[in-house]
């Protein structure tokens, strides 16, 4: 009973919170999404004019102003709204999962994870773009929030219990690789057709299932190795 209170206190608390989010200025919101939508084909942050921004936004160019300081600041914010929104949600999913059945957390946290990239498209491809992009403060965002993804996939991996004779550092290790995975496959996603969306989800299931399923075995490998290195 207790184990099933924590599950749904989890759950409601990352709800509360993706809905406790603030929304954002109308005219923040505006530029924002219209700084995704010119970037969305590949083009980087700093590579948008003031007024070419202002325009697509239907504001007066003195408006960004209001709200940042510089294009970077426009962009981080961006790739911050976009994660708030994000973490909860994967959150609750792995927790719901996890309490209908232990096995369906990899590939309901994988379609949950590409779902919203979909809702979030313009979002998704920017942050693809400037993952490798020039403007050093935009990557360091967009590979934050992956960090931070990644670390609450690891707190809940140990607080569930799903793989419990992992140690924290490999569990660490696994998710990182397992969230920049899903990541890069978001952009194949975005575009493929229905049975493409299926295959890459079952990839990614299987890709998961596979790195902690290794990650077991060499914990075994190196457990029972151990006694000899010591007798040696």
């Amino acid at each position: 009973m207790k184990a099933m209170k924590s599950v749904f206190d989890t759950a409601r608390q990352t709800q509360t919170d993706a809905l406790a989010a603030q929304p954002l200025p109308a005219g923040k919101r505006k530029l924002i999404d219209a700084a995704l939508r010119l970037t969305a084909g590949g083009r980087s942050f700093a590579s948008l004019g003031l007024r070419e921004l202002a325009r697509e936004a239907g504001l007066n160019p003195n408006t960004f102003y209001r709200h940042f300081d510089t294009l970077d600041d426009l962009a981080r914010e961006a790739v911050d709204s976009v994660s708030r929104r994000l973490r909860p949600m994967l959150r609750r999913e792995r927790w719901l999962a996890a309490h209908d059945e232990p096995h369906s957390v990899p590939r309901r946290a994988c379609v949950a994870f590409f779902l919203f990239a979909v809702d979030n498209r313009e979002a998704f491809l920017s942050a693809l773009a400037e993952y490798h992009g020039t403007s050093p403060a935009l990557r360091e965002a967009v590979r934050a929030t992956l960090h931070a993804v990644s670390a609450e996939m690891a707190d809940d991996v140990v607080q569930l219990q799903l793989m419990p004779t992992l140690a924290r550092d490999v569990v660490d290790e696994v998710c990182t690789q397992v969230v920049l995975q899903l990541f890069h496959l978001s952009a194949e996603y975005l575009d493929a057709n229905a049975a493409r969306r299926e295959a890459l989800v079952a990839y990614a299931e299987r890709f998961i299932v596979r790195l902690f399923a290794g990650s077991v075995l060499l914990a075994e490998h190196q457990e029972e190795r151990a006694p000899v290195s010591r007798l040696a």
